[in-house]
């Protein structure tokens, strides 16, 4: 494999967005008067920004543009043709930036548009769109479904296209190599022919991960570096940093962990200056595991925690979202307000010949309102009581439960120290008065009936032998303890399950822990796997066991479906692990968003009493 730190400009990173936008272009939109005209005018600007992967410029002139729209004195169906296009430039670009509600919402408005306009061919385009939104949400089988269904509608050859394109990618996600070469294929020979030069190095980027896959290190070296300098050449942004993000995890797979980390650390500064927040969590994630691979496990927890940070911030800019759609429907309350206080001025003045009712009815208001504020003080005040009451019965159990718990503790500790007390009487006592019995009797072989009786010695010896290495687990004892969690995850390798890799720093350090605590982290890891294998989804978990600073750390990460940590209930086995881990004073933390996998971070401070004696 060609040595890439070594060939000077193979790698440019950019101090600025290297992406101006036109005069020319900004001077038409700016000069353009009426909607129509400006709309039209945008359009070139939407399709410039589009294909350079500038994002966050192709959101702000469509929100624009669909504000003004909104407010235009346009016609309903006049505005149907404009809102059709822009909803669907719109959602396109949500997608590319990971915002998959935001973008589920405006496909759906397009899809709305476009059947009232009878445009069949535009209703497809936003139901490609919704389609990989689920694939991006990791519903692979939804997904292809999907895909399928538009396929069996006969679009015309360009969608027909970006579908097999688009299935390509679904089957080698779920690593049918050959199916996903054969969509890809497909898909690459029509945008060569058709001179779609962005969609054409997509699919080539594509056919490199399939090689990467397939074993062909060489070939997919190769084309991630020709999309490299062709993406470079023509300004496609978000292809350069995909391909070199790719061949940085060749670089790692290959040895050379210095370039990788020189190109990596290159490719994350463009995708910070550029804030593509999809780019920034690969190449970390790449980062954490170059360090990880070369023992620098502080500098990969602590990408870990840049990784965290950037997840964060894509569920906080969905909650951005929110919050400002929940700032417009505040807005429009406010003004239904102004309009019916408007209202009532006006049928005020029409009342005012009723004078002496109103005069009756003011007398009578207050009343009522008091009885009203005495009414809601009474309810008030039930509803104290009632929490007040709760909120004792609440005290009440709590403290029977940390009671509980600690005779628990008391409870298993004891019975630890119960269990190696008797099996060292039993191995060192008892066994070794029935291995002196039989060496005695082993010297009467003169004497009828005593070989029968040596047999019945012998027998008991090992039975005893055996109960004595029952009460305190052989393997614990007698098997380092990473190679042991290593040995158990092995019998998951098997085609069909996720890929596990497990990593111990420094494993000595972690086999001198106490058998208790081996046993309890060993369940726990047992428990998280079986979760992983029914719930998650995923095709690949990472778990790292980390001693350092006196503290023992469980990182457990995977890349499945996910899930909110706000709404979803815990089930028994996340339960089960707090409860385990309250008997060391351990912490759990569990973080999650739905298509964005699931890292659950674990750390037990490693008291003198934890370790063998």
């Amino acid at each position: 494999m060609p040595c890439l730190a070594q060939n000077p400009g193979t790698f440019t990173g950019y101090g600025q967005l290297p992406v101006k936008t036109p005069d020319s272009l900004l001077q038409k939109l700016t000069h353009a008067e009426g909607i129509k005209k400006k709309i039209q005018a945008a359009q070139p600007l939407l399709t410039f920004h589009s294909a350079h992967g500038t994002t966050d410029s192709v959101i702000f002139y469509s929100q624009q543009l669909i504000d003004a729209l909104n407010q235009s004195p346009l016609k309903s169906g006049d505005k149907l043709p404009y809102q059709a296009t822009l909803y669907h430039t719109l959602a396109n670009a949500y997608s590319e930036q990971g915002l998959h509600d935001e973008a589920l919402r405006f496909y759906l408005e397009g899809i709305r548009a476009a059947e009232a306009l009878g445009n069949s061919a535009a209703v497809n385009n936003n139901k490609l769109g919704i389609a990989n939104v689920y694939f991006a949400r990791n519903e692979h089988a939804k997904a292809i479904a999907a895909y399928n269904a538009l396929l069996a509608t006969n679009p015309d050859e360009q969608l027909k296209h970006f579908v097999y394109q688009r299935l390509g990618v679904a089957y080698l996600q779920q690593k049918d190599l050959p199916q996903a070469k054969q969509y890809t294929e497909k898909a690459h020979s029509y945008f060569q022919q058709a001179h779609q030069l962005k969609n054409e190095l997509q699919t080539k980027l594509t056919l490199g991960i399939i090689a990467e896959l397939d074993r062909h290190t060489e070939e997919a070296f190769s084309i991630y570096n020709e999309v490299k300098n062709n993406a470079q050449q023509h300004q496609f942004f978000d292809l350069y940093t995909q391909a070199g993000q790719r061949l940085g995890d060749l670089l790692i797979a290959g040895g050379e962990y210095e370039n990788a980390k020189r190109l990596l650390s290159m490719v994350y500064a463009n995708a910070m200056q550029w804030n593509d927040l999809n780019a920034q969590l690969k190449v970390l994630n790449s980062l954490r595991n170059l360090h990880a691979t070369t023992g620098d496990y502080k500098n990969a927890y602590a990408l870990m925690t840049q990784y965290l940070g950037a997840s964060r911030e894509v569920l906080n800019r969905q909650n951005k979202k929110e919050i400002n759609e929940l700032e417009i429907k505040y807005q429009t309350v406010q003004k239904e307000k102004e309009i019916l206080n408007k209202e009532n001025e006006l049928n005020h003045q029409k009342t005012i010949k009723f004078s002496l009712l109103i005069g009756f009815l003011a007398i009578l208001l207050p009343v009522i309102g008091l009885l009203y504020m005495y009414y809601q003080k009474l309810q008030a005040q039930s509803r104290l009581n009632a929490t007040m009451e709760e909120m004792n019965q609440q005290r009440i159990t709590a403290l029977l439960k940390d009671k509980e718990l600690a005779l628990l503790k008391a409870s298993v500790s004891g019975q630890e120290k119960e269990r190696k007390r008797i099996a060292g009487e039993l191995h060192d006592s008892i066994g070794g008065n029935l291995a002196a019995i039989k060496l005695q009797l082993s010297n009467q072989h003169n004497v009828n009936g005593l070989k029968g009786l040596i047999q019945q010695v012998d027998d008991t010896y090992h039975q005893v032998r055996g109960l004595s290495h029952d009460l305190v687990p052989e393997k614990f004892s007698e098997t380092g303890f990473t190679e042991l969690i290593s040995g158990y995850l092995r019998q998951f390798d098997v085609p069909g399950n996720a890929r596990i890799s497990f990593q111990a720093y420094p494993a000595e350090e972690i086999d001198l822990i106490g058998t208790t605590l081996k046993v309890e982290i060993y369940k726990i890891i047992q428990e998280l796997i079986t979760n992983a294998q029914k719930h998650s989804q995923a095709s690949k978990v990472e778990i790292q066991l980390t001693h350092m600073d006196g503290t023992l750390k469980l990182l457990f990460e995977d890349n499945g479906k996910g899930f909110s940590t706000e709404t979803a209930r815990q089930g028994f086995g996340f339960r089960n692990i707090r409860e385990r881990l309250k008997h060391f004073d351990g912490v759990l933390s569990i973080d999650s968003f739905p298509s964005k996998g699931t890292v659950i971070d674990i750390e037990i401070p490693l008291k003198p009493a934890w370790y063998e004696a």
